[in-house]
C-alpha cells in the first residue's frame, strides 16, 4: 500500500479501493466503517485535523463515561515533553530513563500518593511502572482551555493518548492502527501539496507505515461502543519495582 501512494496518477478514491481490495485477501488490512473504542485504549486513531482528534478523545470518553473532572484508570495518555529547567537536570534524566520522553505512550493507573502525582505505566518500557509529578492536558470541543485533572507545578506533561495527529505520529509505531480517512479525503479535496507531493498521499503514507501487524481504515465517522471496560489487567504482569520520582522544590 505504501508503495502505491507513489505513483503520480493516484487518486484518493482508487487508493481506498484498493486497500478494500487488499482487505478481502490480506487479514492485516481491514476496511472498517467505525472507529473501534477498544483498540483506542492502546493505540491511538491517526487522523489529521486537530479538531478531529479532541472530537474524538471527547467520544471515547464519553463511550466509557468518564466523569470530567478526573482520569479512569486505563485511560491512554501520550508524554508531551518534560517541563523542567535546567537546573533541575537530574530529574529531567530520571525521567527520560525511565521511557518519559516526547511521544511516549502510557497508560494511567490511578492517583500517585502525593497531590500531583500520577501512577503511570509506559508502554514499551523496561520498568513501566512509575509515578511521577504530572501534568495533565484533556482537550474538549468549544472550549478554549483544556481540562488539567493534574498540575504539579513542574513535571512530565501528558495529553490524551486516545487520538493523536499524524504529524504528532511520525516515529511511533504499534502493533494495531486506525486511520481516519475522512480527514485524509478532506486533505484530497483541498488539492494541497507539500514538497511537490499531494498532502493526503504524505499523510497516507506515514499514517499506514505506523502499523507494525494491521491497519484499520476508518472509512466513516463513527464509534463502535467498547465491548469491556477500561482495565489494567494486560500491563499488571508487566510491572517491576516502581520508582518514584520525589516532587521538585
Amino acid at each position: 500500500l505504501a508503495h502505491l501512494l507513489s505513483e503520480p496518477n493516484l487518486s484518493f478514491q482508487e487508493f481506498e479501493r484498493q486497500i478494500e481490495e487488499m482487505s478481502l485477501k490480506d487479514d492485516r488490512v481491514v476496511l472498517a466503517q467505525s472507529v473501534q473504542c477498544d483498540l483506542m485504549s492502546r493505540s491511538p486513531v491517526l487522523v489529521w485535523r486537530n479538531s478531529t482528534r479532541i472530537r474524538l478523545i471527547q467520544a471515547f470518553r464519553n463511550a466509557y463515561e468518564a466523569p470530567d473532572d478526573r482520569l479512569l484508570s486505563g485511560e491512554p495518555l501520550i508524554c508531551d515533553g518534560i517541563e523542567l529547567p535546567m537546573k533541575h537536570r537530574k530529574k529531567r534524566i530520571d525521567l527520560e530513563a525511565r521511557g518519559l520522553i516526547k511521544g511516549a505512550q502510557c497508560v494511567y493507573l490511578g492517583d500517585g500518593r502525593k497531590p500531583g502525582f500520577s501512577r503511570l505505566h509506559v508502554i514499551g518500557a523496561e520498568d513501566p511502572q512509575v509515578s511521577a509529578a504530572s501534568i495533565i492536558k484533556i482537550e474538549a470541543p468549544d472550549q478554549e482551555e483544556p481540562f488539567i485533572p493534574f498540575a504539579a507545578h513542574m513535571g512530565a506533561a501528558f495529553v490524551h493518548g486516545s487520538a493523536c495527529t499524524i504529524h504528532k505520529a511520525q516515529g511511533s509505531q504499534w502493533k494495531n492502527v486506525q486511520v481516519f480517512a475522512p480527514d485524509l479525503f478532506v486533505a484530497a479535496k483541498m488539492g494541497r501539496e507539500e514538497a511537490g507531493i499531494q498532502l493526503w498521499k504524505r499523510l497516507a503514507y506515514v499514517a499506514i507505515t505506523r502499523a507494525i501487524d494491521k491497519l484499520f481504515w476508518v472509512k466513516a465517522y463513527k464509534l463502535a461502543r467498547p465491548t469491556t471496560p477500561l482495565h489494567t489487567d494486560d500491563l499488571r504482569s508487566q510491572i517491576s519495582n516502581e520508582l518514584t520520582l520525589e516532587p521538585i522544590e
